[in-house]
């Protein structure tokens, strides 16, 4: 169970944007060598993910797209930014990380073969009317309540697009369990 996989140092998060900075996802357009996120899952790693959560703010009226998809090749970092990822057992002699993860591309990765759409959201209005810090359904991903949630056996990079008429902002918040694949297969 996620709370056991937590106390064993295996589960790991990352975010994008921060308290104060809302992120700019840029894309106003789909464009597939471009992710504004991806994990990057090597050889004989599994990940399995357990929380994605995009939040978009200040956009309402604008079509709204969150697209994850996975591919078995490795995309590379391109223009990225690699973010810094975090054990969830906080305070403890935690394990490293083995999946790494960039964010905004702002050039070409390499391309895609083989990809595969896993989930796609779309949703009419932006969060900006809401201020409880309700998160929409349409963007929220969690292992305990979706069947949907893929396990990628490495090497294979799990991507996410977000885009609209006008480029969304917003934050990302992401939790995964990281496993050797002798461990589970």
């Amino acid at each position: 169970d996620v709370l056991q996989w937590k106390l064993d140092g295996r589960v790991f998060y990352v975010q994008q944007g921060d308290a104060g900075t809302k992120l700019n996802f840029a894309e106003t357009t789909y464009d597939e060598d471009q992710p504004q996120l991806a994990f990057k899952v090597p050889t004989d790693v599994v990940m399995v993910p357990i929380l994605l959560a995009i939040t978009l703010e200040d956009l309402a009226g604008t079509e709204n797209h969150v697209i994850w998809s996975a591919t078995p090749n490795d995309i590379g970092i391109g223009t990225a930014t690699r973010l810094t990822v975090a054990n969830a057992r906080v305070g403890a002699s935690n394990p490293t990380p083995q999946v790494l993860v960039d964010s905004l591309y702002t050039g070409n990765a390499s391309a895609a073969t083989g990809l595969r759409e896993i989930k796609r959201w779309y949703r009419p209005f932006a969060s900006a009317d809401r201020t409880d810090g309700w998160l929409p359904e349409d963007y929220l991903g969690d292992i305990l309540r979706d069947s949907w949630m893929p396990v990628l056996v490495g090497p294979a990079p799990l991507q996410m697009h977000v885009y609209g008429g006008t480029a969304p902002q917003g934050f990302g918040e992401y939790q995964w369990a990281e496993f050797a694949k002798d461990d589970i297969i």
